[in-house]
């Protein structure tokens, strides 16, 4: 390991505290898969089963938590009900309540609401939850029957009933603000099946709730929708789609004038952290829409344009009967993201998508329509431009098109046929200059501020090459089935959701995998230089049933601070098995033991991340010495750094730090510092010291 200067080494210890960014991770292997640092690991403690009769869509759907109640709470969309689960005998160590199944002899552990039960006759199903951050409250988005409204029902914690508020047209995704004053729900205004020409409106719904639950009426609902736009509003790369069937117009030849308004269809929302603004994804729109929350009305949507999967590290595997073959090709993803969130690093706001796909299908007057065609139905239509590409020349594409003759194989790739430049031939056919396929198999970090210059950072082709070699046997399954490779045709692992957590300092991404299963997580502290740190899939490939866990859909990360074992806590809700796990967050980089030694002038504690304090008694006051010992619970090559970081009022006032090879056995170390009555000193330790600015400091305790 590169050895600082003292001092250097000081500096860089402080830096440490707030920043802990990371670079990029080696490649390198048999898929070329990214190495993963390895400084989390995630252990299944926990898992509840509703007790779902088959495998399929609308199991366990959304989790939320409250860390008060110490409940979880949950949409099971194939009982269309509320699931409450009680998770107060997880304490810190224990794994007493590994299996919760409904309907068991633990059933005290479960409560389930029926919506259906409430006896509201608008009440059809549900499809999404938040638990209020201060109140006894919980938020459940119930639709009804297309094409009425949907409502939002509150609940207090206990599961009792409290009242409904109008929301908009099928109400899907919901939040509240940072500071609970409101609560943000999606509208998708999904048509009718079979009569497309019954469109709502997609819109979000702003509830206000500072007058309190009991005063809640739908007067304190306003409806948002995208009536406000014009087409300088929105940027000429969003995908909208013509108001009737299936033909394709131009933006400025809208049949029927502004059809934005009824095509948009809010999927996920995610807000600032003062409550002004939030950023709502239209997934098939390939768009995020900017909300102004204080004067309720939409500013702008930005197209998210497409991935570009001629260029290197944009790899993809197209076909299901070549095996694991990850390869550029002339194809443009559309980023589509499904879940979405948020960060501010730097001073900047940066969004997070996983960028999943979806496409459009529907009937109109029972004319079918959808977007969605095969590679090899399109060939007589194409005529690829190579001006489209970053990486391809005119020899290239049609090397590509010469590699398929029929809808086998590469020709199964399922494209758009919504998104080309129209240009008539002698036969009068549309021909399509590109080649647009759904979702980017990736999440992204995008500039809030500057949406469309493209993402600071995307993951690539890294999901396909990690799954690759960890899981060749099962790569790019079906969360429905076994079949090797199956999904290499459409949408690949499918990432749904993206979580973000505060761990030791640094800010981690978890990623979820709806078809092949399992969590991605990548440490993104530096949003221009996020690394993979680690990939676990607890789905038993040997069955498909209930008893594995297959189609994470949602996820909800706990910190250290609101979990009842004391360490991070990820729960991934999975739609495909009706399954919750709960996974505990260790560091898995040096595993030290930093004890602080007791002393007549100070007072010992532990901070929920694991870092003891020691803080200085009444009457005391001048230079007093701080110990603590160190015990290597796992070997950590080179030396490391014990850090004493005395605070005052919150505020950092002097700093010691003590390197050495701390693996011997146990240690002793110790710093003095100037104190006061209630000053605070904290005790760590860090490694990976280096001079490079862009690589801060590892905390291994």
């Amino acid at each position: 390991m590169f050895k600082l200067k003292p001092l250097a080494a000081v500096l860089a210890v402080t830096v440490a505290v707030s920043m802990l960014g990371g670079a990029s991770a080696a490649y390198g292997g048999a898929y070329n898969a990214p190495a993963g640092s390895g400084e989390l690991s995630l252990k299944q403690i926990a898992r509840y089963n509703s007790a779902k009769e088959a495998i399929g869509k609308n199991g366990v759907e959304i989790v939320s938590y409250d860390a008060v109640s110490q409940k979880a709470f949950t949409v099971n969309g194939d009982k269309r009900s509320m699931d409450i689960i009680d998770f107060s005998q997880l304490q810190a160590g224990s794994t007493s309540i590994t299996n919760i199944v409904y309907g068991a002899d633990n059933n005290n552990l479960i409560k389930r609401i029926l919506i259906q039960s409430l006896g509201e006759p608008a009440f059809d199903d549900v499809t999404s939850i938040a638990v209020h951050p201060d109140l006894d409250l919980v938020a459940v988005a119930v639709l009804a029957v297309k094409p009425n409204v949907g409502h939002i029902a509150f609940f207090n914690k206990n599961g009792d009933y409290l009242k409904k508020v109008t929301a908009g047209f099928h109400p899907d995704m919901l939040t509240f603000t940072p500071d609970g004053t409101k609560l943000l729900v999606a509208n998708e205004g999904e048509p009718t099946d079979g009569t497309y020409a019954d469109d709502p409106k997609g819109s979000v719904s702003i509830i206000s709730l500072a007058g309190g639950i009991d005063n809640l009426t739908d007067a304190n609902v306003s409806d948002v929708t995208f009536d406000n736009l014009t087409l300088a509003d929105i940027d000429a790369n969003v995908r909208i789609f013509p108001s009737q069937g299936g033909v394709y117009h131009k933006r400025s030849e809208f049949p029927n004038g502004n059809n934005w308004s009824v095509d948009f269809e809010p999927e996920y929302i995610t807000v600032d952290p003062s409550g002004t603004y939030a950023y709502v994804g239209l997934q098939e729109n390939n768009a995020i829409a900017k909300l102004d929350i204080v004067n309720q009305k939409f500013l702008h949507v930005y197209g998210l344009g497409y991935k570009d999967h001629s260029l290197p590290g944009n790899e993809i595997d197209i076909s299901d009967k070549d095996g694991i073959a990850i390869k550029n090709y002339p194809l443009l993803g559309a980023y589509m993201p499904d879940g979405i969130t948020m960060y501010q690093a730097g001073g900047k706001t940066y969004l997070v998508t996983a960028n999943e796909g979806d496409s459009r299908e529907y009937t109109d007057n029972a004319a079918e329509y959808t977007e969605e065609t095969k590679l090899g139905k399109l060939k007589p239509k194409l005529q690829l431009n190579p001006s489209k590409y970053g990486n391809a020349n005119q020899s290239t594409l049609d090397h590509f098109l010469s590699q398929f003759t029929d809808d086998k194989g590469i020709g199964a790739l399922k494209l758009s046929t919504s998104v080309y430049d129209a240009v008539y031939g002698e036969t009068g056919s549309a021909v399509h200059d590109a080649l647009y396929t759904f979702g980017a198999r990736s999440f992204s970090i995008w500039d809030a501020d500057n949406i469309q210059a493209g993402p600071v950072f995307d993951s690539g082709s890294d999901f396909e090459r990690i799954t690759a070699e960890q899981i060749p046997d099962f790569f790019n399954l079906d969360n429905e089935g076994n079949a090797k490779d199956k999904r290499s045709t459409s949408k690949g692992p499918e990432p749904e959701d993206v979580k973000l957590g505060d761990i030791n300092g640094k800010k981690y991404a978890f990623v979820g995998l709806e078809r092949v299963g399992g969590i991605m997580v990548y440490e993104v502290t530096n949003p221009q230089a996020p690394h993979f740190v680690t990939y676990v899939n607890d789905r038993s490939f040997a069955q498909l049933d209930t008893s594995t866990d297959i189609g994470p859909e949602g996820m909800n990360f706990i910190p250290a601070a609101n979990s009842p074992t004391g360490k991070p806590l990820l729960m991934v809700a999975h739609e495909t098995s009706g399954t919750l796990l709960v996974y505990e967050i260790t560091t898995a980089l040096g595993q030290y033991q930093v004890n602080a030694k007791m002393d007549s002038v100070y007072t010992i504690n532990t901070k929920p991340n694991g870092i003891q304090t020691m803080t200085v008694n009444a009457n005391v006051t001048g230079w007093t010495n701080f110990s603590a010992t160190v015990a290597a619970v796992k070997v950590h090559a080179g030396e490391e750094t014990v850090v004493f970081k005395q605070l005052r009022s919150g505020a950092q006032v002097g700093l010691a730090a003590v390197r050495k090879d701390w693996d011997s056995g146990d240690n002793a170390a110790a710093a003095s510092f100037n104190v006061q009555a209630g000053d605070v000193v904290e005790v760590y330790i860090v490694d990976n010291l280096t001079n490079d600015p862009t690589v801060q400091p590892i905390v291994l305790q």
